[in-house]
């Protein structure tokens, strides 16, 4: 192998889409159009019980019941902030079932880069159209902007999805997998097991230093840790005598584009991040900077898209046809996986899946309610805003180069460290709800917000690359891209609740500080299900499970695309 592996020309045009899309989610839909809603609500409000005085932008902080803010939305009076939870809310789950939806054309190679390349400027053409929005408020327009915000949270998730199911393709064309194929030698040895998993790793080391900075591909490999099955399936299915060269390799290869992929996300989207904050700052925050921002992001994912177009392979079209299936497949492989006599076989798969489900929603709307928070609540300005929002994104990384060492040095599972990462983020809604209830003066200063993002960031990297560690470990062998796409229907499936829930809080309560509470709820409940978990007897489980559908694997279990929906 060369000492510095140059990307196929296919690879490269991927790459591209990472570059691409991972600035409108880390910018546009993580940061400003959150904060764009709410305050484009709020431009509209007054405040309540009179309702004549028009809401301050940048006022003083919202304690509570005095002076709350409200916009008359289709005839009913909301808080800016729930405006726009709801709207997160619906865009999830209309996201959720396109995602599951559309997986026999992400199978297609035809389809999936027709179907990306729709959804991208979809997304992308959604985010330029705010930069045409008349500069007096209306309601109308508030609309419109929730409208164009569900638009793009779907475009960017379904294409994520077809942008996912080339890895299989891609990696199947790598030279040292087309050059294992050929040889088809089994595996049988330990020492051959060994070779197969440095020879991974030195690839992702050798093609990211052309790609990606020296020193961010352990951060890089910890973060995708769910997608990257690393050595763990290879060792793991060792012993069953059916692991080939071929396969180990193959995996090992998935897990280096995918990792590279997800660098070269980071560093766009945290670079973007940092450029949009001078017009913000210039601009002093106010909505006209903000749509910029949003506009500027759709411009960026629409134009670096153009290489992905022109590099990625297309596919036949009358094999495409021949091979489409149908929505109603793509549902009922799901539904095979929820039969009562699945979840018979793995419990520890079922049991962990079902807390998943709360962990799941409960660390996002975290994520989600903590920017309106310091927007709506405690009155920081746009440019603070995203300096937290860049904190966290900075302190993940951090977190996921160190906890690997650590978990080495104290010699702790994978599991181990899940569970004090859970532990961990939900010290953040037990302080917001001590406060609340010893009526101390918690979460009101921007130190706090800071001192808080900076901790969730230390625990949000390793929840991620952790749950799916775990995850993966309870897969049985040889299904990884089906259970996957049971992962992300789970992840999908429930995550709208968090953000409709706390909305509504805020509505009622007037006080955003309350959703805290349903945020300690919902991470308090997947701790006892969690302790219910046996890896060891869950990988048992797995193997056993694996081997009872090996004679008879049908074409379904096949499926390559759609279970990479799970990144």
């Amino acid at each position: 192998m060369t000492s510095s592996k140059v990307p196929h020309p296919h690879v490269r045009a991927w790459y591209a889409y990472s570059f691409a899309a991972e600035v409108f989610t880390a910018c546009a839909l993580a940061i400003f159009l959150p904060i764009t809603l709410e305050q484009l609500a709020k431009e509209i409000g007054y405040y309540a019980p009179e309702y004549t005085e028009p809401c301050v932008i940048g006022g003083e902080p919202n304690v509570g019941h005095k002076r709350m803010c409200k916009a008359r939305i289709l005839g009913a009076w909301v808080d800016p902030a729930s405006f726009s939870m709801y709207v997160k809310s619906v865009a999830v789950a209309i996201q959720g079932v396109c995602i599951i939806s559309i997986g026999p054309l992400a199978d297609s190679p035809y389809w999936r880069k027709r179907l990306l390349f729709l959804c991208t400027y979809i997304g992308s053409f959604s985010a330029i159209l705010f930069l045409l929005f008349p500069s007096a408020p209306n309601a109308p327009l508030v609309l419109l902007a929730g409208l164009l915000f569900i638009i793009g949270n779907i475009a960017y998730a379904v294409g994520t999805v077809c942008s996912n199911a080339f890895l299989p393709v891609l990696a199947r064309e790598d030279e040292d997998v087309q050059t294992a194929l050929k040889k088809s030698t089994t595996i049988r040895s330990e020492d051959e097991i060994d070779d197969t998993v440095e020879r991974g790793r030195t690839s992702l080391a050798d093609e990211g230093q052309n790609l990606i900075p020296n020193g961010l591909n352990t951060a890089v490999r910890a973060i995708s840790a769910g997608d990257l099955a690393e050595s763990d399936p290879v060792i793991a299915s060792a012993g069953t005598g059916r692991n080939t060269h071929y396969e180990a390799l193959l995996s090992l290869t998935i897990s280096r584009l995918s990792s590279v992929g997800i660098a070269i996300g980071f560093i766009s989207g945290v670079s973007a991040l940092a450029l949009l904050l001078i017009p913000v700052i210039l601009l002093k925050g106010n909505t006209f900077s903000l749509r910029l921002a949003i506009g500027l992001s759709g411009v960026w994912w629409g134009v670096f898209t153009i290489p992905t177009w022109i590099g990625l392979p297309s596919g036949d079209k009358e094999e495409g046809q021949r091979e489409q299936k149908t929505f109603k497949d793509a549902w009922k492989r799901i539904g095979n996986l929820i039969r009562p006599r699945e979840i018979r076989s793995l419990p520890n798969l079922y049991i962990f899946l079902f807390a998943w489900i709360f962990l799941s929603d409960g660390f996002h709307t975290i994520t989600y309610t903590s920017i309106l928070f310091c927007k709506s609540v405690l009155s920081l300005s746009p440019s603070e805003t995203i300096l937290i929002g860049i904190l966290v994104q900075f302190a993940a990384v951090i977190s996921s180069m160190v906890v690997p060492k650590i978990q080495h040095r104290l010699s702790k599972t994978n599991f181990n460290i899940l569970f004090l990462a859970v532990l961990a983020g939900g010290l953040i809604p037990v302080y917001a709800c001590v406060g609340l209830i010893l009526r101390l003066n918690v979460l009101s200063t921007k130190v706090e917000m800071f001192i808080l993002a900076g901790w969730f960031g230390l625990v949000f990297g390793p929840f991620l690359s952790y749950s799916r560690a775990v995850y993966t470990e309870l897969i049985p062998p040889g299904h990884e891209s089906t259970f996957f796409s049971l992962f992300a229907f789970t992840d999908k499936s429930a995550s709208f609740i968090g953000p409709a829930a706390v909305g509504l809080i805020s509505d009622l309560t007037g006080n955003l500080r309350y959703g805290f509470i349903f945020l300690l709820i919902m991470l308090t409940i997947p701790v006892p299900v969690l302790l219910r978990v046996s890896v060891r007897k869950g990988k048992d489980d797995a193997q056993r499970w694996s081997e009872s559908r090996l004679g008879s694997r049908s074409n379904e279990d096949n499926e390559e695309g759609v279970g990479l929906l799970a990144e």
